[in-house]
């Protein structure tokens, strides 16, 4: 088997400290009541309470008054609320990640780790497949891979063609090249050209942005809609059915031990996938045995450990039924 069974301590340490990250996520639904700042502002000898965002947006409340002075001083007592409470959240946070250290639950790259929260700060859509998926999965399962089939140096960041829009407005003027820059000074486009779809940072660490594309020899209307020097997802056909796939979220951990919220494919369509991609006679050989081996692994955790994921048959809808087949009918080559 390539993977082993957290013990009850690990097990306890992952719990709490998914639990608290949960508490912090929770607590931040609420951060939109507290954006910016109240102040009165004169005008024409009257004093006006005004609220502004970032960004220099403002708007006025009203002038002076019993029920405005009330209105700030609730803003004010409820943002100093939120702040303390954010602030304990935190370091709650950094106290169970020795903890986790201790458990050797600190288990997703950091690099990939920082290029994610940059992108869920911005509310950019998007989710993480290819071998970085297997950190969702072992930790649903409450499992710990065997490091050789998770090591990488480079993570797959898929956005929906479909989402353009979404994606754009989020970045409001910004790029997603930027974006990434934001986690990392070093990020830059590996190669320059109309296609540039991958960029990487001093110590070779790299990104990939993909999509689904009916056609990989043209750009887009996603593509189209994004700054002329900016990274570019590159298209890739099969795609398609990981894009019509349901989602799966876990919390993980870092190198450090902080908590992240971890978004992918479902494991069936992890598993289907990867089982498409180690057959395909074009693959490096290196990276068909890879993808043997880690459909094998998901597998495995569907089989023995994941199995209160409801039947469904959204996985089976997305992918073509003959690949389906295929796969139920190399079960028993998958050992499980």
């Amino acid at each position: 088997m390539s993977y082993m069974p957290l013990g009850p301590e690990a097990s306890r340490v992952a719990i709490n400290a998914s639990q608290l990250f949960e508490a912090l996520e929770q607590h931040r639904t609420g951060a939109r009541y507290v954006e910016g700042s109240m102040h009165w502002k004169r005008i024409k000898g009257r004093d006006y309470l005004y609220r502004c965002y970032t960004g220099g947006k403002n708007h006025s409340i009203g002038p002076r008054s019993e029920e405005t002075e009330q209105t700030k001083a609730k803003f004010d007592t409820r943002k100093a609320d939120y702040k303390t409470r954010d602030a304990s959240l935190k370091e709650q946070l950094r106290l169970h990640a020795a903890y986790v250290r201790a458990n050797r639950l600190n288990r997703f790259p950091l690099v990939g780790a920082r290029v994610i929260r940059a992108l869920q700060r911005r509310s950019i859509p998007f989710r993480i497949i290819g071998t970085n998926a297997l950190y969702a999965y072992e930790a649903r399962a409450g499992v710990r891979i065997d490091p050789q089939h998770l090591a990488t140096a480079d993570m797959d960041v898929l956005m929906d063609a479909r989402q353009g829009l979404r994606i754009v407005a989020a970045l409001e003027g910004d790029t997603l090249l930027s974006v990434i820059q934001a986690s990392d000074k070093t990020f830059a486009p590996i190669t320059a050209g109309q296609f540039e779809f991958r960029a990487g940072n001093a110590n070779g660490y790299r990104v990939d942005l993909i999509t689904q594309t009916a056609n990989p020899m043209t750009m887009s209307d996603f593509e189209q809609q994004l700054e002329t020097n900016d990274l570019k997802p590159v298209g890739i056909e099969s795609l398609k059915w990981a894009i019509a796939s349901p989602s799966f979220e876990a919390v993980v951990f870092d190198e450090r031990g902080m908590p992240l919220r971890l978004t992918t494919i479902d494991p069936r369509a992890f598993l289907l996938h990867k089982w498409y991609a180690g057959h395909q006679p074009d693959r490096d050989a290196l990276k068909r045995h890879r993808d043997q081996a880690q459909a094998r692994i998901a597998a495995s955790l569907l089989h023995y450990e994941l199995r209160e994921l409801p039947t469904t048959r959204a996985v089976e809808r997305a992918f073509p039924h003959l690949l389906s087949q295929q796969v139920q009918a190399g079960l028993d080559d998958l050992e499980v």
